[in-house]
């Protein structure tokens, strides 16, 4: 392989990449959170910025109203989110918690990766990921496909 991969080259290197963050992303899920599904914890990351209404919910995660009303209704029971006034969802202390210990130990794991670098591997790598990450968070605000149901 060439020091410029070509496209095809490139974007399975960046299917690898991104397989080997989900997985990290699971295993940080498994190792904080074990008993909460990983649909509960896509629904805790919908609500993360602010409180939402069960129809804008079902809507993110790509899910019928009922299914999110569901959902929603296991979280609250758990105590991972509560209704508002205004009939609205929004996350719970326990419910940020969750989230920001997945994140801890995400970054745990991914510095235990990282570290095993070579030392002058380490700004390359930075490097890609930056890049790899402009390219990529563009496509995260694009609407999924309502094709399909999960």
């Amino acid at each position: 392989m060439s020091v410029h991969p070509e496209p095809v080259e490139a974007s399975i290197a960046a299917e690898h990449v991104a397989e080997s963050l989900a997985e990290l992303w699971r295993r940080a899920h498994e190792d904080v959170a074990p008993t909460i599904s990983g649909e509960h914890m896509r629904a805790l990351l919908v609500l993360e910025n602010e409180p939402d209404t069960p129809g804008a919910i079902a809507e993110g995660l790509g899910v019928d109203a009922a299914s999110a009303a569901r959902l929603f209704g296991r979280l609250e029971q758990r105590t991972l989110v509560r209704r508002v006034p205004s009939g609205a969802f929004c996350l719970t202390g326990a419910g940020r918690c969750v989230l920001e210990a997945t994140r801890q130990r995400r970054r745990q794991l991914l510095e235990q990766v990282l570290v095993t670098a070579a030392p002058s591997d380490r700004p390359v790598l930075r490097e890609a990921i930056d890049q790899l990450y402009g390219r990529l968070s563009p496509l995260a605000r694009v609407p999924r496909s309502r094709s399909h149901t999960d």
